[in-house]
């Protein structure tokens, strides 16, 4: 027989595990990360010219992928061999672009965002690099992810940018055919309740009900 306290618990848990749907992006990092999500102004100086170096630096990132293709199951994998390109792109164009270093001071290559970019004597810019395929671009399948973390790698304010690039496959290889640069400042996110457990748990001794070795 489950108990009154069992009931009110299970109560509130389907509560919380209903989805949260429009919560903007600005609203989430501040919570979790303490810092402000800057709106990008293309209209400003220093930004106008920044949009026409990314655009550069995006292109020849695309170009040098033509010369060594990527291979990949699905073309929205390609978006991880990507980053190794768009630095490089990045740091032909004069500009500083690498892994954000975490709230402790450790390198940490997975996770949001993908990068940092310091500009000598102006406000640094996040960057996340995805891909997708032509048939996938305005659909509502989700493609950007963002996990809470007690190390973040969101440590100043700043703007927040991300490079979608629209990938083609040629035979068993990827290549990105367009790309696209655009503000996540007033993205809407939707948030979904995880459960996940480990295998020190999930194999405990007195869970185990056969175990055998061939």
């Amino acid at each position: 027989m489950t108990s009154e306290r069992e009931q009110k618990l299970e109560a509130a848990l389907a509560q919380f595990l209903k989805p949260i749907k429009g919560i903007p992006f600005e609203v989430i990092i501040k919570s979790l990360c303490g810092h402000t999500v800057e709106k990008f102004n293309p209209d400003l100086t220093e930004n106008a010219a920044l949009l026409v170096t990314l655009n550069n630096a995006m292109r020849d990132a695309c170009l040098a992928v033509h010369e060594n293709p990527i291979e990949r199951a699905r073309p929205n994998e390609v978006g991880n061999d990507m980053e190794p390109f768009v630095v490089a792109g990045l740091v032909k164009n004069g500009l500083t672009a690498a892994s954000p270093k975490t709230k402790s001071g450790l390198g940490k290559a997975t996770g949001y965002p993908d990068l940092l970019i310091e500009r000598q004597g102006l406000p640094s810019v996040y960057l996340e690099v995805k891909s997708y395929a032509a048939a996938t671009h305005e659909t509502t399948q989700r493609s950007f992810y963002l996990s809470p973390s007690d190390n973040p790698k969101v440590t100043q304010d700043a703007c927040h940018l991300l490079v979608g690039f629209e990938i083609e496959r040629a035979g068993n290889l990827y290549q990105p055919v367009a790309f696209e640069v655009v503000d996540l400042y007033g993205l809407d996110c939707d948030m979904k309740a995880e459960f996940n457990s480990d295998n020190r748990r999930v194999y405990q001794s007195d869970r185990v009900l056969s175990k055998v070795r061939l």
